[in-house]
C-alpha cells in the first residue's frame, strides 16, 4: 500500500470492524497528516465522528480504537504499518487519534515505494499555461544525478542504458538500501533530507488516497522546489560518499523516488515531457 494515509485509514476501518462497528469504509474514515519537523505524523478524528451516533464519549471510543489496533496486530492481521513496531499510535484528551510513524516503519515504507513497479499511462497533450522549465530541470537533474550514481556503483538501476525506459527503477537483485544507523534512525542529517521526504509522503498520499482534489500544479512546484533546496544542501558524492556511503545511498533513494514522483505528475496530471536532460 503506496499511500501512507490509506494504510492508516484501512486500519482503522479494521480495528471499528473488530469492534462490531462494520458500517464505516476506509474513504469515509478522516486521516489528515500533521506537519512535522523529522517524524512523519497523522492525525484522525473518526472517534469524535461516530461518539455521537455510538453513544459513547469520544476519549473512550479512542481508546478502543489504540486496544483493537494493538490486538489485530498481535493477530498479524495489520501487515505493514504494525503497532507498535512501525506507527506509534495514543489517544489525545480531545478523543482525536495521532499516528506517529517510526524510523523503522519509513524505512519499510521507502524500500517498499522504491521496489514497486510503477506504469504511466501515455502522456496527455499539454493543455496547461504553466513555466514549467524549473519542473522539467528539476526531472531532468534527478536523472543526471541517478545515472551518475550509477556508473560509480553507488546504486544500481535496471536499466543501465537511461534512454531504454523511465520511470527509472532500481534493480531487483540490489541490496536493500540502508535507510537506518546502526541506532535504528534514519540516515538523514539535514532538514532539507526530512522536507523532501515530507513531501515525498505527501504527494503520495495525493495520487493514491485523495480526500479531495489536489492542485497538480502545486504539488508539482512543490516537490520540484524541495528537491532543488536538497540539491543545494544535501551532498552526496566527495566527503559523504567516501565516509559515509549509505547515507549517499539513502539520498539516492529519495532522488529516485522524485524522479518517479515527478514523473507521474508532470505525465499524467499536467501533460508535459517529462526530460531525460536539458
Amino acid at each position: 500500500m503506496l499511500a501512507l494515509a490509506k494504510m492508516l485509514a484501512v486500519q482503522l476501518g479494521k480495528s471499528l470492524r473488530f469492534q462490531g462497528i462494520d458500517t464505516v469504509n476506509s474513504q469515509e474514515i478522516p486521516v489528515n497528516h500533521i506537519k512535522h519537523k523529522t517524524k512523519i505524523t497523522y492525525g484522525s478524528a473518526i472517534a469524535l465522528k461516530l461518539s455521537s451516533r455510538l453513544h459513547q464519549p469520544p476519549l473512550d471510543l479512542a481508546e478502543a480504537i489504540c486496544v483493537s489496533l494493538k490486538t489485530l496486530n498481535a493477530q498479524g492481521e495489520c501487515g505493514f504499518g504494525k503497532i507498535p513496531r512501525d506507527v506509534t499510535v495514543y489517544p489525545l484528551s480531545s478523543g482525536m487519534l495521532q499516528f506517529i510513524f517510526t524510523d523503522v516503519g519509513i524505512a519499510a515504507w521507502l524500500e517498499h515505494l522504491l521496489r514497486h513497479q510503477w506504469t504511466l499511462t501515455a502522456l496527455r497533450n499539454g493543455e496547461i499555461s504553466l513555466d514549467q522549465f524549473e519542473l522539467q530541470y528539476s526531472h531532468a537533474r534527478c536523472c543526471s544525478l541517478l545515472s551518475l550514481a550509477h556508473r560509480e556503483d553507488l546504486i544500481q538501476l535496471e536499466e543501465p542504458n537511461l534512454r531504454a525506459v523511465l520511470p527509472l527503477k532500481i534493480s531487483s537483485t540490489s541490496h536493500p538500501i540502508s535507510w537506518l544507523t546502526d541506532q535504528g534512525q534514519l540516515q538523514f542529517t539535514q532538514s532539507y533530507d526530512y522536507q523532501l521526504l515530507m513531501q515525498l509522503v505527501k504527494t503520495v498520499d495525493a495520487l493514491f488516497f485523495p480526500l479531495s482534489s489536489p492542485n497538480w500544479v502545486k504539488l508539482a512546484i512543490q516537490l520540484s522546489d524541495n528537491f532543488q533546496q536538497f540539491y543545494r544542501h544535501c551532498r552526496i558524492w566527495g566527503e559523504v560518499k567516501q565516509q559515509t556511503p549509505e547515507l549517499a545511498q539513502a539520498r539516492l533513494g529519495l532522488v529516485l523516488m522524485t524522479q518517479v514522483i515527478l514523473q507521474i505528475l508532470l505525465e499524467e496530471k499536467l501533460g508535459i515531457m517529462a526530460p531525460l536532460e536539458l
